[in-house]
């Protein structure tokens, strides 16, 4: 069945013109009963041509699907640009910038986990606390370092 409007070809080109009722067509039915201009053959097009109205509700559901695929479609577009505008911007990176940037996510990732195990008071979380808390420790270390050799590296030599 073709859905006028609303299959794959119907969506690129025009779109439905009206979400409240739709031409929905066999197409394997003679072409003089598909076209729609041909209105005083009307007996052939009842047979192969059937009016469907849509309700509220199927309105809004036929309206969130679209929407959804739409908003999905440009969510990725988005993310995909985002995504090579952070690999450009990682090319134009010094190398302790990059190791700066790697080191503050990997901060953020453990204290994701050290939020995780909030609420658990078993012996192994309170361990897994203590490590992950150690390595934030190191961590940070590791970037205060780096943070100061790239102020050397930027102030003026005098």
């Amino acid at each position: 069945m073709n859905v006028q409007g609303i299959n794959a070809f119907g969506a690129q080109s025009l779109g439905p013109q009206s979400l409240s009722s739709l031409d929905v067509r066999d197409p394997n039915a003679p072409e003089a009963a598909q076209n729609p201009s041909n209105r005083n053959q009307s007996e052939q097009t009842q047979s192969s041509s059937d009016r469907v109205s849509l309700s509220e509700a199927g309105k809004k559901a036929l309206a969130d699907a679209t929407g959804k695929a739409l908003h999905n479609s440009e969510a990725a577009k988005t993310d995909k640009a985002r995504k090579a505008e952070e690999t450009e911007e990682d090319e134009n990176l010094s190398d302790i910038d990059k190791k700066i940037k790697e080191l503050k996510q990997k901060l953020e990732e453990l204290q994701l986990e050290l939020q995780a195990l909030q609420g658990d008071d078993s012996e192994a979380a309170e361990l897994e606390r203590k490590q992950i808390q150690d390595q934030i420790a190191i961590t940070t270390n590791q970037l205060m370092a780096l943070l100061k050799a790239k102020e050397k590296q930027v102030q003026p030599r005098e």
